[in-house]
């Protein structure tokens, strides 16, 4: 009696369990997806440091520059790469139909879209970099430094957008392998530009700030000529007719704009809420920005996997959907999503466990430690949310609800920014109080996220 009291017991516990954690074969194959997008954008984090570490060495003003640059210069060309969404979008679909050679289109559209929007940005980096460049610093050298990056970081911004659209057809067709490869290469190229152009080395000339955006931008042309060098291969022009019958992409052109186009407005939403943060907690103190700085380079670290697994939900919703298999397309959905909790419990606990220790990583500055220490903690107990957000937005855009998303993102930044001056602005909270509006986001986003998701209403949505 006791014996099978004890097995019933365990039986129960066993069927709670897998409410909780993910299956075995479905986490296999979103692991398949997620860890080579995942490794690739760990792989420009590193690229970033070193970067920064090569333009330390020439002074503050050479890396204030191309800080402040690199920040503006993302926050024109990134919105326009949402064609990469479009793009996997429409291509996990049309794969799951079977309609191999709609997916060579759908890229050909998104490559032509790309340089439509990619070559004036080329054409007119001059003129934007000087248009640019007063917001960059008061400082007139800072401002002069800053202008001369961004006019040759502009000149890689059609190659950017071409890699874009390229990882978006990969990702649809379940290739993630390519886009780990494709940022070692883009990275090893940087690197050895980096350290030739920056200070001269192997014969090249001493450019200093101006030969790390020469590197850049070749390194982004040198990512083009593998993505398209890989698509060229008879294994996916003759299946899927890349770069065949250009002219039958124009069929394309408007699915492809009316997905992306709501992603465009929900980035430009994303970049400026967080651009209004970073000025509101400048008006709080120096050293509250210099803490700040420092938890937003470790939160771009710390969702790396929720977008990696994001990406593999997208594809795994899409390409189900396409073969007819909506309660398939729902459940690696929610397979997704229980891996995802689990990596941003375990990233969040370590924020929460020994902040201190990970804000040395960065500096030693033990003002900056005990002002940031409390607003790392807080970042911790936001990971698991912003895993939810993160994994689902992918998911529902995978399936075409791209809009939804949108009008999510405007309506939590309703609720955010005023939190962030409230809290942060008009209480003796300061840089706690800021960052907990953070944390009202990244939970009024999740919930609406899970809400609709849970809906199911995605699956019928036609791309």
């Amino acid at each position: 009696m006791r014996r099978g009291a004890s097995m019933g017991t365990w039986c129960k516990w066993t069927s709670r369990l897998k409410w909780v954690l993910p299956s075995p074969g479905p986490a296999a194959s979103v692991l398949r997806l997620a860890m080579p997008v995942t490794l690739g954008m760990l792989t420009f984090t590193l690229l970033s440091i070193v970067d920064t570490a090569m333009l330390g060495r020439l002074g503050a003003v050479p890396l204030a520059a191309s800080g402040v640059a690199g920040v503006l210069f993302f926050a024109v060309v990134f919105p326009l790469s949402s064609m990469s969404v479009g793009t996997q979008t429409l291509v996990a679909r049309r794969f799951g139909e079977h309609q191999d050679t709609a997916c060579g289109q759908v890229l050909n559209t998104g490559w032509v879209l790309g340089l439509l929007l990619g070559l004036p940005l080329a054409a007119l980096a001059p003129w934007l970099a000087r248009m640019l460049s007063p917001l960059a610093s008061n400082d007139p050298v800072v401002r002069a430094s800053a202008s001369v990056y961004m006019q040759y970081r502009f000149l890689g911004a059609p190659f950017m957008l071409l890699n874009m659209v390229g990882q978006g057809f990969l990702a649809g067709i379940g290739r993630t392998k390519h886009q780990f490869i494709g940022s070692v290469v883009v990275t090893l190229v940087n690197l050895l530009l980096d350290y030739a152009l920056i200070f001269g080395r192997w014969g090249f000339p001493q450019l200093g700030i101006q030969g790390a955006a020469i590197a850049s931008s070749v390194a982004l042309g040198m990512g083009s000529v593998y993505f398209m060098g890989v698509l060229a291969l008879p294994e996916y022009r003759r299946r899927f007719g890349v770069f065949v019958r250009p002219w039958l992409a124009r069929a394309w052109v408007w699915p492809m704009i009316r997905l992306s186009a709501p992603i465009v407005g929900q980035r430009v939403l994303s970049n400026g809420a967080w651009s209004v943060f970073f000025a509101l907690v400048a008006r709080i103190g120096t050293l509250e920005l210099a803490a700040t700085n420092v938890i937003r380079s470790i939160y771009h670290l710390s969702i790396m996997v929720a977008v990696g697994l994001g990406v593999a939900a997208s594809t795994q919703v899409g390409q189900n959907l396409g073969k007819g298999r909506p309660e398939a397309a729902e459940q690696l959905g929610w397979e997704t999503l229980k891996l995802g909790t689990i990596a941003m419990l375990l990233v969040g606990g370590l924020f929460v466990v020994v902040p201190g220790l990970i804000f040395r990583l960065y500096t030693q500055d033990a003002a900056v430690i005990a002002v940031g220490r409390m607003p790392l903690m807080l970042l911790g107990l936001v990971q698991p949310f912003a895993g939810v957000t993160l994994i689902l937005s992918h998911a529902l855009q995978g399936a075409g609800n791209t809009r939804y998303v949108m009008v999510a993102e405007f309506a939590s930044i309703l609720l955010y920014l005023p939190m962030v001056y409230g809290l942060g602005l008009r209480t003796p909270l300061g840089l706690v109080g800021a960052w907990t509006g953070e944390y009202v986001y990244w939970l009024v986003l999740a919930v609406a996220m899970a809400w609709k998701f849970r809906g199911g209403s995605w699956k019928q949505i036609l791309v």
